[in-house]
């Protein structure tokens, strides 16, 4: 169907409500086009479709239950059984048993030559269309949709994700975290899929330059760090899940943050990312970031007292940010770290004071590192020593006397 096809049904005075198979299929053109970024679709087209969607199915407004003519959960299920699973029923996940549930002994999976994959991978290669559909289907579930669906959303979730391609790896994150807000944390720990979901998104993290390009890396570990991030905060969202959340936000930490660091060496786009991924797990861990507060704040100083940390504003930028939220997460141990806190603020102060040209980017930097160093202050309020030798660097240097206001 084409954009000329969507004019001819908008014109219809009227469409009637999905009730059979025939009509899941026209509402599976429709959702095709509900992507800007296909190249099939047009800004023309992407109107159209989303007006018919909205205007003449209502999909919202049917009843919830499968077995009435109609209804919304019918409309789901003939989506998904009809539209999506022909087309990945190939791509079976070794991990997986028929139920979507983790496979307790799974065997290896098979070993496909590259010269079959068009074969027994047609979602990909004779319709790629059909993501968008599947996209679109993720974005109109709920809670008992999804438990209720579940041995048809899971398979081609995984099989997206797990595909060799780098963009339908994105693409498979992006699809994880639609299903991660809707989702019961119930089923995800009762199928077995959250440690399934972890385990094939980890190995993600590592897709650092010089071996993946640039380009390529930036979008991917974006997508993998949102979607491992969205995955721990739906598995451990109760208070009695702390030291679960805690120590998948320790792995996330370890094997993704510090190592990007390590391996990612002076590319700084890869730095600033990894700088605010930092800042989302710190709100993350919450009062148990400080555990990792020794290997954080070297990162976040070096960043700041980097002789030509003002040539890249973003990056300072991301590294304050980082900064706020370990004051506001992990404020009790502030004061023990008040010396490489202060370091990292003041020197970044005097380089950009030091810059012979104003830059433009760098007015939100200066305001970031005085608000961030007055918020330092105060925490240290009560700590005569400590704010003895603020009295001393604000004597020793008048630079630092609005900075630092006590």
């Amino acid at each position: 169907m084409k954009t000329a096809g969507l004019v001819l049904l908008s014109c219809l005075d009227s469409v009637h409500a999905p009730n059979s198979e025939g009509s899941a299929s026209l509402i599976a053109c429709l959702a095709s086009f509900t992507n800007l970024q296909d190249p099939w679709t047009s800004p023309k087209a992407y109107d159209l479709a989303q007006s018919l969607l909205s205007k003449h199915l209502q999909v919202k407004k049917y009843q919830n239950v499968r077995t009435t003519p109609g209804s919304y959960d019918t409309l789901i299920h003939n989506l998904l059984l009809n539209q999506v699973k022909p087309l990945f029923v190939r791509s079976k996940n070794p991990t997986l048993t028929d139920q979507a549930r983790k496979a307790i002994s799974p065997l290896p999976g098979p070993n496909i030559p590259s010269d079959f994959e068009s074969h027994n991978k047609p979602w990909k290669f004779q319709s790629p269309h059909i993501v968008t559909i599947f996209h679109w289907i993720l974005t109109q579930l709920d809670a008992s949709l999804v438990e209720a669906h579940w041995p048809l959303i899971i398979p081609p979730l995984l099989t997206i994700l797990d595909d060799v391609s780098i963009r339908y790896k994105i693409k498979g994150c992006e699809l994880l975290v639609l299903l991660l807000k809707v989702a019961p944390a119930s089923l995800l720990e009762r199928s077995g899929l959250g440690e399934i979901f972890h385990n094939t998104l980890m190995p993600y993290l590592l897709y650092l330059p010089s071996l993946t390009p640039e380009d390529e890396s930036i979008p991917l570990l974006d997508a993998a760090y949102t979607a491992l991030i969205a995955l721990m905060s739906a598995r451990y969202n109760t208070v009695e899940t702390t030291v679960q959340r805690t120590k998948s936000a320790d792995s996330i930490f370890r094997y993704g943050i510090l190592k990007g660091h390590t391996h990612a060496g002076t590319n700084v786009r890869i730095a600033t990312l990894l700088m605010k991924k930092s800042t989302d797990l710190v709100n993350g861990m919450r009062i148990y970031c400080v555990k990792h507060l020794k290997d954080l704040l070297p990162l976040v100083s070096a960043t700041l007292t980097a002789p030509f940390a003002t040539a890249y504003p973003p990056l300072l930028e991301a590294a304050l940010q980082t900064l706020q939220a370990i004051i506001i997460n992990g404020w009790p141990r502030v004061a023990f770290h008040k010396g490489e806190i202060l370091e990292g603020l003041l020197i970044c102060w005097c380089r950009i004071e030091n810059e012979e040209e104003p830059i433009s980017e760098l007015i939100s930097t200066r305001k970031a590192i005085r608000d961030k160093s007055r918020a330092v202050v105060r925490l240290l309020r009560d700590d005569d020593h400590a704010m003895e030798e603020i009295q001393m660097i604000r004597d020793h240097d008048s630079r630092f006397k609005t900075l630092l206001e006590i």
